[in-house]
């Protein structure tokens, strides 16, 4: 089930990716904001909690529920259709240089914490048990993320 969708995804954003881009990895997941009890974990990674900024505002005011893309060279967030698929619509993307995974929990619910630069602004990407291994995939992903 995990491939179809990851599949699927690649081809919504196939005709947004640069000369040369390829999809790693793509899972549904729960986007919230960093919450003000994770001080401590913004901290340890360099970052000022303040308020979510600018982006993470965007991609938490919008459904909840999304589908992340992470390629070789940024992570492009869409909408979530009504069935659990990558829908059409890209809610919002951030260059992999900006991206930074903050914290990862695995567990019956995985929890990922991933901020975008130093200005404080991230999201909180939550997955169900059922999604865990998709989890796993994307803060593997993460980890091997080399600034160019």
């Amino acid at each position: 089930m995990h491939h179809k969708l990851q599949t699927r995804a690649f081809e919504q954003v196939a005709s947004i990716l640069h000369p040369g881009e390829q999809p790693l990895v793509a899972t549904r997941a729960l986007v919230g904001k960093f919450g003000a009890s994770r001080i401590g974990t913004v901290a340890a990674q360099g970052l000022l909690l303040e308020a979510v900024g600018g982006l993470g505002a965007a991609l938490t005011s919008a459904s909840k529920k999304q589908f992340a893309v992470l390629t070789d060279r940024r992570m492009i967030f869409l909408s979530q259709t009504f069935l659990g698929g990558p829908g059409g619509k890209v809610l919002g993307e951030v260059s992999r240089d900006q991206l930074a995974l903050a914290e990862a929990k695995m567990g019956v619910v995985s929890l990922l914490r991933i901020s975008f630069g130093t200005s404080g602004d991230g999201v909180s990407l939550t997955f169900p048990r059922v999604d865990k291994k998709n989890a796993e995939s994307l803060a593997t992903a993460l980890r091997g993320l080399v600034a160019v």
